[in-house]
């Protein structure tokens, strides 16, 4: 004769309901705990994104082995009405957030785009996970960064991180009224051990209208200075970094001309 197995109208469905209803139905056999209790653990939880404080403070331990480094930088600048030759720069970085530039030529680009303190992100800034998003057919968990003192220039920055080592690949924020940067960053593995910038590229783009001067003024500045004294409206900045020098030791004294 053929079994036939009868569904009661109300049983509840999935594997670890039904085991549970069948214990009830039929009374508790203690020889069947250990099997439910497998079938429990086993089973696949919901994945959860870390907190945004989790995710920045993991990115904070990616670089908490590095002391300082040493780098060749080039750069190309396509920027709106600057029309300059590549440039070659040496660049000292040392923890927390002490960064020189050995170079005349690079004095008019901005040095927080050169390296990414993590650690001067964190003590400054509160971070909010805000959902993960698909970036360049990538998966990367987007964070808004919120300054905890009003006299904080920058208010507000928004970061992409990747959860697969946990280095940031991207930024955006307005430091100027109207204008907004967006700087991806590019990391290579470097000695198998440390996370460390191999391209940076900086975008900015305007959102107000161009309210320089038109020219007419006889004692203005030599168009080329003019706009150096002005943020940059639209254009961009590529680095590219070479020849890693890894804790070497920087003496503060190589800083100390950038903080006079």
């Amino acid at each position: 004769m053929e079994a036939v197995c009868v569904k009661h109208a109300d049983e509840p469905t999935g594997t670890v309901v039904k085991s549970a209803y069948r214990i009830w139905e039929t009374g508790w056999n203690m020889a069947m705990l250990p099997g439910l209790l497998f079938v429990c653990l086993s089973s696949p939880a919901v994945s959860q994104a870390p907190t945004g404080p989790e995710i920045l403070d993991r990115c904070e331990r990616v670089f908490a082995e590095i002391e300082d480094y040493t780098a060749d930088l080039m750069a190309t600048i396509n920027m709106e009405r600057v029309r300059m030759p590549a440039m070659k720069a040496t660049l000292y970085f040392k923890q927390p957030d002490r960064v020189h530039i050995k170079s005349e030529s690079f004095a008019m680009l901005p040095r927080e785009g050169f390296a990414m303190p993590v650690a001067a992100l964190a003590a400054r800034y509160d971070a909010t996970f805000q959902e993960k998003e698909i970036v360049d057919g990538q998966e990367l968990f987007r964070l808004l960064l919120t300054a905890k003192e009003s006299s904080t220039r920058v208010q507000s920055i928004t970061v992409w991180v990747d959860p697969s080592n946990y280095t940031i690949v991207q930024t955006t924020s307005s430091p100027y009224r109207g204008r907004i940067v967006t700087v991806k960053f590019r990391h290579t593995l470097h000695e198998g051990r440390f996370w460390l910038p191999e391209r940076v590229t900086a975008i900015f783009t305007s959102t107000a209208p161009d309210t320089s001067a038109n020219g007419s003024d006889l004692f203005a500045l030599k168009p080329q200075l003019e706009e150096f004294r002005r943020p940059p409206r639209n254009g961009s900045i590529e680095i590219t970094y070479a020849h890693y020098e890894v804790n070497s030791g920087l003496s503060d004294e190589v800083f100390r001309r950038e903080q006079e």
